[in-house]
């Protein structure tokens, strides 16, 4: 039986059922096949007449008027990010001029404003979804070939989707490489640059990333995989345009391109929304539709999404969405600090299209005011929770009648960090004065009722029920934030600890008054060997067993002894945290303390045992200014703040910034090194070393550079989780691989907060959240010599003295160096040294990896003057999980190319082949478990000579093989057993995914049984067996029951190959 998708018909017949699949949902029947750019624009010309025919009285366009058309592209669609706001703006309108002669004589000679296309037309009006198919791009430079594009989807006969699609066996980062060189050789230039997302496919994988456009700017850190509700990873075609998802039928294809693509100015780059994205918008924006204003139903849920899930891209496009689609007549975004408030507009604003924009608040008086207004401009407003509580505050000094018209007007609040700390102390109060608005939240830090304490309420109580979930675990998953290293460093002894408890408990002063037998000899025992140092919890959260540790009040952590410890072990650290990186990379910390003195404390501290280091300190001035301390903080902050001026010579103080909110803006800039500290970079002189804070900056605080967190307090739950994301901003991943968390009290306790807090905020899935521990990074780095050091083996080179010259050789080395690389870094973190205990764990020394670093950096520039024939990408900082799959892939290939030299070429090649195939032998866990078996047998079968490859022909092109006449024989054996039509079988069976089983196909197949033969396998009745046969197929199918059963049989039922 012929193979669908392999051999020298694979891509055609992929691209048939492709085609087919698209016309079934929602795409005209009639495809538009081997055009050339200009049948496109032909094809759009008669659109766009057909579109405005009222408007041009029915006299078609000329090619004067129509190059009118194509010279507005030029002008102002030269770009992706114009392009896309050419669309999103082109419902307004395009001018062009009629011609003096034209027919349409109202309009001779005047100005007219064509419709070109509405992006929020979706599925209706007079919308159209065309399927182009093999399109012919003519080269206009003579070094370029003439080219084909596989699929164009076309809406309104704008070409805005491309997919290039690749055979089984072809990885699908070809698809990528391709659109990369039509790129660079300006395919998408012109009619063709109104392109806004490329979708690179094969049978077994599917990419989609936003237009770069620019051939430099292909990265594979922005090609990104299409998830369910879930998050889960969908790699079927067919799912992803007629499964749950179907981001690729009609509407949804429309949506993509109208609604969640935004084109970033600051950026001047194109964005696409993830699926976690685009499920949280529409989660909002459905919601929002259902209101039904003046019944005052104000909760309209929450959005669970990690730090690093583009809440900001997300928050702004819901709340356009609201008001493009008439739902609301504001949308207020607001922001938790008014630091945050200014920064928030910028961002916001970069995304807003042509006439639009985000209006920023100066006060609580004009954010009223532009509540008030019914300009457009003043449609979406930015403001802080604390200008928001002002309003509220101020609300009796406003006119009853005007207030009344403010807060009946139909507002959403979109709230930022809607976590315990902020809005919720005060939602009461904004939703009594608001009585009429709808409230949105973002967190990634809800509060569920298994972490609500007394008297607090759940985030779904406040605002409703949770719409999208983007937990910490996903976004570490996909490298949207770094992992956590926790290191627990107790100032005070267990024994020691267990000792004061056991003699306090036994009520005696020593130990030598204990009698066996006695109560006091059973509680020091007790004490002293079996209470658990952290308390154990029932599940109702009562108290099961108390711990060591929790009879150990804040009062018995507040001493000097104590604090020096702390002091002492951060800087006897210091240098391998700050600068352990081979780029010498200058990070900071921050010590978050338990009190306000003690925050003092540790600042003189640092001061008397470190002068030379920049140590600040930052708390609020605000609180507790009415106890007998007030005077004290007030003396403390100026000296920390006089110190600060000393060394980074400013001019603050207390009259010129009465709440010392300059102070904080400067201290966290400089933290962050943004402006105007922005490249400050290692200047030892104008970098902070360590902030103390108590809590500020443990919540809503961004800075990559910001790599430790030592923690001498107790936190839990969502406070917990708060805080330590401070640290785990993305980086080179070599200089910064995890962020630090080190915990100094009560250590044991923290170890089961921060394991609840992840259970929690992970939902359960903790799984690459913490890093291993050092000797599984050190059985890593082993792993990683051996694999490079195989690479060298296979080319002869003795003592890594030189490349191997094979590109994908060189680039696998680049790969797994990259990983050595920020290993080690982790392994010295972690307390690794090449003259310490650990070295000898290592099968390589010092010497070695510098060498092999020397042919690191001798590794051919991965920039745009590259000459391999893949364009090369950059790992050294961050290498994506698809970048890896396609280095290891291209290494697979290229080693197996070896194994398809002829007999003649290959004399000399004979002596090497078994080492070949042992060596990709060693490295097929690079490949999908369910491949692993057909890549065996592949190479089992060309080991023993009942295979002899062809040359050219592709490793991964035999395994689909393989696969394929496996799944037939199976598939054949069970039509066979029931009498079914084997046919039909199978095609049920390959076109089956997560959506289910087709069960009209299904039907189709069971209606071919030979019902007499099921009545004798099972002994049943004629009715009885077709439910067996039903039942016995579903089973079969579902389960996939025909993978890797018995690959021996492979190569013996197959043709020849």
């Amino acid at each position: 039986m012929p193979l669908p998708y392999t051999g020298p018909h694979g891509e055609q017949n992929f691209e048939a059922d492709f085609i087919a699949l698209l016309q079934q949902s929602g795409w005209e029947k009639k495809v538009l096949k081997n055009c050339t750019a200009l049948d496109l624009i032909a094809n759009w010309r008669q659109i766009l007449f057909e579109r405005n025919r009222a408007l041009l009285h029915g006299v078609p366009l000329s090619d004067d008027e129509m190059q009118q058309v194509l010279d507005g592209l030029r002008q102002y669609a030269d770009t992706p990010v114009k392009a896309n706001h050419f669309l999103n703006s082109a419902e307004r309108g395009l001018p062009i001029r009629r011609d003096r002669d034209s027919k349409d004589t109202a309009h001779a000679g005047k100005e007219v404003y064509l419709d070109l296309f509405r992006a929020r037309e979706i599925a209706g009006g007079s919308s159209r979804y065309q399927i182009a198919e093999q399109t012919k791009f003519v080269s206009t430079h003579p070094n370029y070939p003439d080219r084909r594009g596989d699929i164009t989807l076309l809406i309104d006969g704008i070409p805005v989707i491309q997919i290039e699609l690749k055979a089984s066996g072809v990885d699908v980062f070809e698809a990528t490489t391709q659109l990369q060189k039509y790129t660079q050789e300006n395919i998408f230039k012109g009619f063709m640059g109104l392109v806004q997302v490329f979708w690179a496919i094969s049978p077994e994988d599917a990419l989609y990333f936003a237009n770069p456009g620019s051939h430099d700017r292909f990265h594979p850190a922005f090609f990104f995989h299409w998830g369910d509700r879930d998050n889960h990873i969908i790699r079927d075609w067919r799912e992803l345009i007629a499964g749950p998802s179907h981001i690729l039928s009609v509407p949804e294809a429309h949506k993509l391109i109208g609604y969640y693509t935004i084109a970033d100015r600051n950026a001047d780059v194109l964005k696409v929304c993830r699926n976690y994205q685009y499920t949280a918008i529409n989660a909002i924006v459905r919601r929002a539709g259902k209101q039904r204003w003046g019944e005052h139903q104000q909760r309209g849920g929450f959005i669970w999404c990690t730090t690093g899930g583009g809440k900001t891209m997300t928050s702004f496009k819901a709340g356009q969405l609201i008001l493009d689609l008439g739902f609301a007549d504001k949308v207020v975004f607001v922001v938790d600090r008014r630091a945050l408030d200014e920064q928030s507009t910028r961002e916001y604003n970069s995304f807003a299209r042509d006439g639009e924009s985000v209006c920023s608040t100066t006060s609580s008086v004009n954010l009223f005011n532009k509540l008030k207004s019914r300009k457009a401009d003043d449609a979406m407003i930015m403001t802080s929770i604390q200008k928001l509580a002002n309003v509220n505050e101020e609300a009796s000094h406003i006119d009853a009648a005007t207030l009344a018209e403010v807060a009946g007007r139909r507002i959403c609040f979109i709230v930022d960090e809607a976590h315990r700390s902020q809005f919720g102390k005060m939602h009461r109060r904004v939703k009594d004065t608001f009585y009429n608005a709808l409230f949105f939240g973002f967190t990634g830090t809800p509060i569920l009722a298994k972490n609500m304490k007394d008297s607090e309420e759940t985030t779904e109580s406040i605002f409703g029920p949770c719409l999208a979930v983007y937990s910490l675990a996903t976004g570490i998953r996909d490298g949207n934030v770094l992992g956590f290293w926790p290191e627990y460093d107790p100032t005070f002894a267990e024994q020691d600890m267990r000792r004061v408890i056991a003699l306090r408990e036994a009520k005696i002063s020593d130990a030598s008054e204990l009698k066996p037998g006695t109560k006091s000899f059973a509680a020091y025992q007790y004490y002293m060997t079996k209470a658990p140092m952290a308390t154990v919890y029932k599940p109702d959260g009562s108290i099961e067993t108390k711990g060591i540790e929790d009879f150990f009040s804040s009062a018995d952590y507040d001493s000097d002894a104590h604090r020096r410890a702390v002091v002492r072990h951060i800087l006897d650290n210091r240098l391998m945290v700050a600068f352990g990186g081979e780029h010498g990379t200058r990070f900071h910390g921050m010590l978050a303390t338990s009190s306000i003195p003690e925050a003092y404390a540790y600042w003189q501290l640092f001061q008397e045992m470190a002068p030379g280091l920049h140590v600040t300190a930052l708390f609020d001035p605000n609180v507790d200014q009415n106890t007998a301390g007030v005077i004290d903080k007030e003396k403390w902050l100026i000296a920390i703040i006089g110190r600060y001026n000393e060394q980074f010579d400013t001019q603050f103080n207390r009259r010129t910034d009465p709440h010392y909110e300059r102070f904080k803006s400067d201290l966290t800039a400089r933290l962050a090194h943004k402006k105007p500290y922005q490249h400050i970079a290692n200047d030892a002189a104008k970098c902070l070393d360590l902030v103390i804070v108590v809590d500020q900056l443990l919540t809503g605080f961004d800075s990559v550079y910001l790599n430790v967190l030592y923690m001498d307090k107790v936190m839990e739950s969502d406070a917990l989780i708060q805080a330590i994301s401070r640290t785990n901003r993305i980086y080179d991943n070599a200089e910064k691989p995890w962020g630090m968390v080190k915990f100094y009290r009560k250590t044991n306790t923290m170890r089961r907060n921060l394991q609840d807090a992840l259970e929690l905020y992970c939902e359960g899935d903790t799984a690459g959240v913490m890093e291993q521990e050092l000797m599984a990074n050190l059985h890593l780095l082993n792993a990683l010599y051996k694999d490079i050091a195989a690479l060298f083996e296979h080319e002869g080179i003795e003592r890594f003295c030189r490349l191997p010259k094979d590109p994908a050789a060189q680039q696998k080395f680049r790969k797994d160096f990259t990983k050595m690389r920020s290993t080690l870094r982790a392994a010295f973190l972690q307390g690794f040294q090449w003259s310490g205990a650990y070295a000898g764990s290592l099968v390589f020394d010092e010497m070695t990896y510098h060498i092999l670093r020397e042919r690191f950096r001798e590794l051919p520039s991965t920039g745009t003057h590259s000459q391999t024939p893949r364009a090369g990408y950059q790992l050294e900082t961050n290498l994506t999980s698809v970048l890896g799959e396609q280095i290891d892939s291209d290494y697979l290939e290229s080693r197996f190319k070896i194994l398809t030299i002829s007999d003649i070429e290959a004399r000399d090649q004979e002596a090497n082949k078994a080492a070949v195939i042992k060596d990709i032998e060693a490295n097929l866990g690079i490949l999908p478990a369910r491949l692993q078996p057909y890549a065996r047998q592949v190479l089992d079968d060309i080991h023993a000579g009942a295979l002899h490859a062809e040359p050219g022909k592709r490793f991964r092109t035999y395994i689909t093989e393989y696969r394929e006449h496996a799944i037939s024989h199976a598939v054949h054996e069970e039509a066979a057993k029931y009498g079914i039509d084997e046919a039909k079988l199978l095609d049920v069976y390959r076109t089956t995914g997560t959506q289910g089983i087709n069960q009209i196909a299904l039907k189709e197949v069971e209606n071919t049984a030979d019902i007499t033969k099921i009545m004798q396998i099972y002994g049943c009745s004629r009715f009885a067996a077709k439910s067996k046969l039903h039942a016995a197929l579903t089973n079969y199918i579902s389960a996939q029951r025909a993978e890797a059963v018995d690959v021996q049989n492979t190569k013996n039922n197959k043709t020849d190959n």
